[in-house]
């Protein structure tokens, strides 16, 4: 194991320790990975490029997204540390199924295709978590587009500052986001944020202080959500 190895094992040891994995798969993971660096705003991977690569995230925040060819961004997924990206062409042998890029700096431990495929062939409790972490994924993506189906705009970017102060609430670690992010993971554009938000602004429903969107009408704005 290298020493940029090393740099794996805290996060690999808590990302473990949720499924109750032994010390044997954490030190198997390490060996084999390799750490990268990248800054806020690269490009990780490229939807429909060959996988190189599962990815865990070490420390920063990227996102998962799928790209229009008129430029839209739907976002999949953001992804901080001890999540793990990219499981699906391990498994089918495929393509990236979506481009990652870093939101702010991160670091990587990139597990190449192949040795992860021996190691999932040698430890069936730790494919069994990787398996659960991909169902629960694909409730996400159930849910998603419900989101997208189901509810207007209006619905949809309530029901996002609703998670997040619920989150938030809970106690989770939520990091500011932009409009243009916020339009990313709610399916529209940064100008109907905007006036969706001014509008909730006008409604009493939320206020804008110092920067921070406060909810002043949780009952109004749960309403809303049900649009």
């Amino acid at each position: 194991m290298t020493t940029r190895a090393t740099e794996a094992l805290p996060v690999l040891r808590q990302m473990a320790a949720r499924a109750n994995l032994p010390d044997r798969v954490v030190d198997a993971l390490a060996a084999i990975a390799v750490i990268r660096e990248v800054a806020a705003g690269a490009i990780i991977q490229l939807e429909g490029d060959e996988a190189e690569a599962m990815y865990v995230v070490l420390s920063g925040r990227v996102k998962i997204v799928r790209t229009a060819s008129n430029g839209r961004e739907q976002v999949l997924h953001i992804a901080g540390p001890g999540d793990h990206i990219n499981l699906v062409p391990v498994l089918d042998g495929g393509p990236n199924p979506a481009t990652v890029q870093a939101l702010t700096d991160a670091v990587l431990a990139a597990i190449p295709c192949e040795p992860l495929r021996q190691l999932m062939m040698r430890e069936p409790e730790f494919t069994m978590a990787l398996l659960k972490d991909l169902a629960q994924r694909q409730r996400h993506l159930v849910a998603l587009v419900d989101e997208l189906a189901l509810h207007c705009v209006q619905g949809r970017l309530a029901r996002l500052l609703l998670s997040r102060a619920e989150a938030a609430e809970r106690g989770e670690a939520v990091p500011p986001l932009t409009q243009a992010e916020m339009a990313g993971q709610i399916g529209t554009v940064r100008e109907m944020v905007s006036r969706t938000l001014r509008n909730f602004e006008e409604l009493g429903l939320i206020a804008v202080e110092r920067g921070f969107i406060v909810i002043k009408d949780r009952a109004g704005l749960k309403e809303k959500a049900e649009e």
